[in-house]
């Protein structure tokens, strides 16, 4: 008894060191456990408040209801306008507001991987109410549709090299349309949706006139002739066939405010850039 003390004595300044470390071992690891579970329920919290956030809110569907165009003749040249009609429904819990919506074309068998972007871009709303459904129109001008008519035409042919070659082969897709539409939720977060549909072709009608003496009103025929660069004529109507729905993308996920930005000043950049947007082809 009498050595341990003495030991302690004589040793009183190492123990005491040693057990000033060992304290701060033990409040290290208890420092680091109380920081690891107030992270943990932290981010809990967080991911329980997204959560919620994504199950109320607004979810805008877009989709193409129509295409169709003309050629007609603007003095100088020939002026071409490609229209698609669409829609816009929010199928969500809650309402959209502030709604821009982005119409391009991508094409498939270009050396060049590209945008075609649609004219007088982007169409605005300024809300869009739970279940409420809007239309709207934007449309492609002289060179972009022709552009859009030239994927379609290397498309034609591969399919037609296809067919002789290799039925079995997957056809050869055209130009995918592309319509994007960005919102925002009542607390200021972005979304975005966006619906990828193939065009499969462009067919030209014609209005036939009718017979005056008969008092025959006109009478829209309709030509299954496949529409070309090399056969676009004045006062030529369009008509254009997507793939089936079914066939096509659809997604929607949650932007921030850099990404509309940026999509926003691309939109503008493209704008300003073509201030002869309607020069002859």
């Amino acid at each position: 008894m009498c050595s341990f003390i003495g030991f302690m004595e004589t040793h009183a300044g190492i123990l005491s060191l040693l057990c000033s470390i060992c304290m701060l071992v033990v409040t290290a690891i208890y420092a680091v456990i109380t920081w690891w579970q107030a992270k943990y329920s932290k981010q809990t919290l967080l991911e329980s408040v997204k959560q919620y956030k994504e199950e109320k809110q607004p979810y805008i569907v877009p989709s193409i209801e129509g295409v169709s165009g003309c050629a007609f003749d603007a003095s100088t040249y020939l002026r071409i306008q490609f229209g698609f009609h669409y829609w816009l429904e929010n199928v969500g819990d809650s309402s959209a507001v502030t709604v821009y919506t982005f119409l391009y074309a991508k094409p498939q068998h270009q050396r060049e991987t590209k945008l075609i972007y649609a004219h007088l871009m982007p169409e605005y709303i300024h809300s869009l109410r739970i279940g409420q459904r809007v239309d709207g129109h934007l449309h492609f001008e002289t060179n972009e549709f022709r552009e859009i008519i030239e994927d379609l035409e290397i498309c034609h042919a591969k399919n037609e090299k296809r067919v002789e070659t290799d039925p079995s082969v997957t056809p050869y897709s055209g130009p995918i349309i592309m319509l994007r539409c960005l919102y925002m939720n009542m607390m200021g977060q972005w979304f975005e949706s966006v619906l990828e549909q193939e065009l499969h072709c462009v067919n030209k009608k014609r209005i036939k006139q009718g017979d005056n003496d008969n008092n025959n009103a006109d009478v829209t025929e309709e030509r299954e002739e496949r529409v070309t660069n090399n056969n676009i004529g004045d006062g030529d109507y369009f008509e254009g066939g997507m793939i089936s729905p079914g066939y096509s993308k659809m997604f929607r996920r949650m932007v921030d405010n850099e990404y509309v930005s940026k999509i926003l000043n691309e939109c503008r950049e493209c704008s300003e850039s073509k201030l002869e947007y309607l020069r002859p082809y």
